[in-house]
């Protein structure tokens, strides 16, 4: 301890010892001479009793649902969005209907809160799915897949006017090439309250890889976006859909919570690493898109 230290702390302590004050002296009722002085009778007060602090009240964790009780959940639309520009002549047609023009996105969120739906996050529907805590009225989960820079440049602003939230699934190995998001571009999404989930690093179907490419492809970008953000993520999309029953057992190893695909049923033993979604094509017009969620949810 530093010598001024040391003094202070002695000084703290002799004060503390002072504070008590000195023993009161009076002049006795039954003195025989003068200037006698006798104590005055000290009394010793009652020791006090502090009850021990109650323990701080604690909930238990959630009960997950059993793979029946998480499929009788599913009933939450799940749309899924690629690239968001306007069509060029040399589209083609099969890029054409993953291709999403801007005004059309903004006629499609349009009819969604005109119908009165209320867009959630990955995790929120995640945790209704898993444990039933409550969504609000006609919830419907807008996802985003593959990291184009389509997705912070239009979807962003479109989602924050709208009062919405997304969740967005990119590859890890465009990040930060031109057209594609950068690291700075998830921070935002994250900071805007969007989620964020993986698509694999470079876009392989998950029903054929082997080897040492599960690590590449599930565990690595897993551990890439969680270092960008600062948090885990633990959702992941798969690369055009396609899931096996080896790729759920490698996602979940890898610590992912759930996983979402397209168009199959949900598998019955593992329904939350098998979540469906529906992909609206640009054709389809306000009424239609309502139409398709409500016949494929």
């Amino acid at each position: 301890m530093r010598r001024r230290q040391f003094l202070a702390a002695a000084a703290a302590a002799a004060l503390a010892g002072c504070s008590r004050g000195p023993a009161s002296f009076t002049r006795s009722a039954g003195t025989t001479g003068p200037g006698t002085t006798s104590a005055a009778p000290t009394t010793t007060a009652a020791p006090t009793t502090t009850e021990p602090p109650a323990p701080p009240a604690t909930t238990p964790p959630p009960t997950p649902g059993t793979p029946q009780e998480v499929l009788a959940r599913s009933t939450v639309p799940v749309l899924c969005f690629h690239n968001l520009r306007d069509h060029i002549p040399t589209d083609s047609e099969a890029a054409r209907s993953i291709i999403t023009p801007p005004s059309v996105l903004t006629a499609q969120l349009q009819a969604l809160r005109d119908g009165g739906f209320t867009p959630v996050s990955g995790t929120a529907l995640v945790d209704h799915l898993e444990f039933g805590t409550p969504l609000p009225a006609r919830p419907v989960l807008l996802t985003f897949d593959d990291g184009w820079g389509s997705h912070h440049a239009v979807a962003l602003p479109e989602l924050v006017r709208f009062g919405f939230v997304g969740t967005f699934f990119p590859q890890t190995m465009v990040l930060g090439a031109e057209g594609w998001l950068s690291e700075d571009d998830l921070r935002d999404l994250d900071r805007a309250g969007m989620t964020i989930g993986a698509h694999s690093y470079d876009h392989q179907r998950m029903d054929r890889l082997g080897g040492d490419q599960w690590r590449v492809q599930v565990d690595e970008p897993r551990a890439q976006l969680g270092g960008i953000l600062g948090h885990p993520v633990d959702l992941l999309a798969y690369p055009y859909g396609v899931w096996s029953q080896e790729a759920v057992d490698h996602v979940a190893a890898a610590g992912y919570r759930a996983a979402f695909q397209l168009g199959d049923a949900q598998d019955p033993d593992r329904p939350l690493m098998t979540i469906r979604r529906i992909m609206p094509p640009p054709t389809w017009d306000g009424p239609t898109l309502i139409a398709q969620m409500d016949a494929a949810f």
